[in-house]
């Protein structure tokens, strides 16, 4: 096993599950095989554990999303670059709608974030107090 075996999850092989624990797998995936299987263009009730998530995605965190110790994919020097502000204020166009889900313990890589003002209000929040922890450790 090579040392980038031992770090890499698997890949998931079915995205039609309630809970994704420790795999890799696309947001756009999920997104898919979910409006193929309920005909809604929203990702809902759905857990993941211990997984790299990838992109290239907006994620548009709707009610009841929460990040659990998860690494967003703050690269560089500013965290805010992850996140997208809507210009409208109830309706985005091309983001992968996200609601009632729970990411714990995951990785994101290629994914920017956007949502309600209050949901960008707390993400800044989060993502500042992160950097200068980071910086802080440098």
């Amino acid at each position: 096993m090579t040392p980038t075996e031992r770090f890499t999850p698997p890949i998931c092989q079915d995205y039609n599950v309630a809970h994704f624990d420790g795999v890799a797998l696309s947001l756009f995936e999920v997104f898919r095989a979910n409006l193929m299987a309920t005909r809604q263009p929203i990702i809902e009730n759905k857990t993941f554990t211990g997984c790299v998530i990838e992109g290239p995605a907006i994620l548009l965190a709707l009610a009841g999303v929460n990040f659990d110790g998860c690494n967003l994919g703050v690269r560089g020097d500013d965290p805010r670059s992850l996140l997208v502000m809507p210009m409208a204020k109830n309706r985005v166009t091309g983001a992968i709608g996200v609601r009632n889900c729970l990411f714990k313990d995951c990785t994101f890589f290629a994914v920017g974030y956007t949502g309600p003002d209050a949901f960008i209000d707390q993400m800044i929040q989060v993502l500042d107090a992160s950097a200068k922890t980071r910086d802080a450790g440098e």
